[in-house]
């Protein structure tokens, strides 16, 4: 699956545990992370749920080997799959559960969707935060709502144009995360002891009323989902993608 769960008290904390991969947003590991959603909900101790990565690398974004497996991953199955990781991340801002993402290593494309649409960001030193979509012809269709809501404008556009790499002391300076720490289970830890002063009824009734003074609505998710297939499907993505798991090499570089 790429992803394993394991229950800490209060906390379940789920961890993509592909690191040889760059711990993709692979079918699987969204359906898995999905399942871990509903298990912390259906259990009324359970407060928090962290996403973490394994092998000092957070998440590399979707897993480009299922999207270029046309066999199986025709344009409407490209579409089924950013579906899926859209509502995710649309789950985080809703469910009674407080989202917490734990970022050490890089942060890659999709995965800035997994810290944007967290409710709290916390950073190691190590972290490092990059969209980079535009370098195989796409773009952070998904994750550029989460983004924007999260920093504003103008670092997530500027972020899509040039791709370039945003350490964490910055990322904390735009609010992309809350804290960086070399201790993130003690942060968890002092986050632990506010929520269990809230009832979770009045954390969901919070993220909702939230949710309606920000934009995103159903045209958001619709418009994002159709962008980010169609770019996938083309041709030319494609092989730039297919280039880059063969060779290793500059995206930028291939056809």
């Amino acid at each position: 699956m790429g992803l394993s769960l394991a229950r800490r008290g209060k906390v379940l904390a789920a961890t993509l545990d592909a690191p040889a991969r760059g711990n993709p947003l692979s079918r699987a590991s969204i359906a898995g992370l999905h399942a871990a959603l509903d298990e912390a909900e259906g259990d009324a101790a359970l407060r928090i749920l962290t996403i973490q990565g394994a092998g000092g690398i957070f998440c590399a974004g979707m897993d480009f080997s299922e999207a270029t497996a046309t066999s199986d991953m025709d344009e409407d199955g490209i579409r089924a799959l950013v579906g899926s990781l859209y509502d995710l991340f649309e789950r985080f801002g809703a469910s009674e559960i407080v989202t917490v993402a734990l970022v050490d290593g890089p942060a890659t494309a999709g995965g800035l969707g997994l810290v944007a649409a967290s409710d709290v960001a916390i950073a190691t030193p190590r972290a490092s935060f990059q969209l980079s979509e535009i370098l195989f012809g796409l773009l952070p269709a998904t994750v550029a709502p989460f983004l924007v809501r999260r920093m504003g404008v103008q670092d997530p556009y500027r972020m899509t144009l040039t791709a370039e790499r945003m350490d964490a002391a910055t990322a904390l300076s735009r609010r992309l995360v809350d804290e960086v720490t070399e201790t993130p289970a003690d942060s968890l830890r002092r986050l632990l002891i506010r929520m269990d002063r809230v009832a979770r009824r009045d954390v969901a009734a919070s993220k909702a009323y939230f949710r309606q003074l920000w934009i995103m609505d159903a045209a958001t998710r619709g418009h994002a989902i159709e962008t980010i297939a169609t770019r996938i499907a083309d041709p030319r993505s494609m092989a730039a993608i297919r280039a880059f798991l063969e060779s290793g090499g500059a995206p930028w570089r291939t056809p």
